[in-house]
């Protein structure tokens, strides 16, 4: 277990300024494990007459975290994530007015044993949220013997069945990390980005709940609690719905299958798609969670169609779709299929020109 989540924390990405702000951490960090992709774990979902099957990246109790190619930072049209949660923490002005809109702060807090966990803001779109926390000792002293690994994140994790639940809503998967914005203070951050399928509509005015139990510290001996305690509280996603729909019906290719497009959204944090192919998954019965090399090539074939986003200065950003959640739900001898891609720093959609989804351009209305 504990190879699985070093090697889910070598893969996290953090925008240049976040870099910066956790150098002083740096010096005694540890040697990275070797990234390797994790089998992605399914479990499936009541939806109506049919069931949702998702599949989401994950190892240990990290998912790896989501990603776009580089080059579009010198663009401009993408910010740090940094840089927005500056703003919603009081700090710098964010680049652009939009973070008004799709960031709030929240407040809500619990204490057990000494130690307060803070919801401080939450930003989203209808159906993807990133919610970051403040995780504090109330005598004002640091989490002692807490390095961050050379990628910036802190070996951190709650105990089983942590996380936060949004009323009405099934969760298809995300990513979630711990880093230190200011080493000076005695002051960490937990983020939690979410995506979300099945939901009949927006998740804005739905209800979430947070819950988390004892703070460990991951190493090479195990894991080792940090702090002890139950931290549960509640509050309401709050923010406005900047997504922009695309046009659908458009049909496109799907890893050698055709695919008709259903409907499409882009949002300043996040594309979600959502799509008919035509063939059923010869999906085969497997002993757990974990999926099989089979049903793995087959979660692939479905859910991974080819995807860029192409912008307005000819910038053109690569996305992985492997590294994102998704759902697929049989209909006869086609699938519905549901796609969350969460990007790794916001996207100013009005410097978006098209998307291009296995092949086919749509462009932005």
């Amino acid at each position: 277990m504990d190879r699985e989540y070093n090697e889910a924390m070598d893969d996290l990405r953090f925008s240049p300024a976040a870099k910066e702000r956790m150098a002083a951490r740096l010096a005694a960090a540890q040697e990275q494990a070797r990234a390797v992709r994790p089998q992605p774990d399914v479990h499936a979902a009541r939806g109506g007459k049919r069931r949702w099957r998702f599949a989401a990246a994950a190892a240990a109790t990290v998912v790896l975290a989501v990603g776009l190619a580089g080059g579009a930072y010198a663009s401009g049209a993408l910010m740090g994530v940094g840089n927005v949660m500056d703003d919603l923490f009081g700090g710098p002005p964010a680049q652009t007015e939009v973070v008004g809109k799709i960031g709030r702060p929240l407040g809500a807090s619990a204490t057990s044993n000494g130690v307060t966990v803070t919801a401080e803001a939450i930003i989203g779109d209808r159906a993807n949220y990133t919610i970051v926390f403040s995780i504090a000792k109330d005598d004002g002293t640091p989490f002692e013997g807490v390095e961050a690994l050379d990628n910036g994140a802190l070996p951190l994790g709650f105990g089983e069945a942590a996380g936060v639940h949004v009323d009405g809503v099934t969760t298809s998967g995300g990513s979630s990390h711990f880093y230190d914005a200011d080493p000076s203070d005695n002051v960490i951050q937990y983020v939690e980005q979410m995506s979300v399928t099945s939901t009949g509509g927006s998740i804005i005015g739905h209800t979430a709940r947070a819950s988390f139990q004892n703070l460990y510290r991951y190493g090479d001996g195990g894991r080792e609690a940090v702090a002890e305690g139950t931290w549960d509280m509640k509050f309401v996603v709050d923010y406005e719905d900047t997504s922009v729909d695309l046009p659908a019906g458009q049909p496109f290719e799907l890893n050698g299958m055709g695919a008709t497009l259903d409907s499409a959204s882009i949002s300043p944090i996040a594309l979600t798609l959502e799509y008919t192919a035509d063939g059923a998954m010869d999906w085969l019965e497997q002993g757990s969670g974990r999926l099989s090399e089979h049903n793995g090539s087959e979660v692939d074939r479905f859910l991974n169609p080819s995807i860029t986003v192409n912008m307005k200065d000819g910038t053109v950003l690569e996305i992985d779709a492997s590294k994102h959640s998704g759902g697929t739900r049989e209909n006869g001898s086609t699938t519905a299929c549901h796609k969350n891609i969460v990007f790794e720093e916001f996207l100013n959609t009005d410097d978006v020109a098209s998307v291009t989804i296995g092949g086919t351009e749509i462009a932005l209305p």
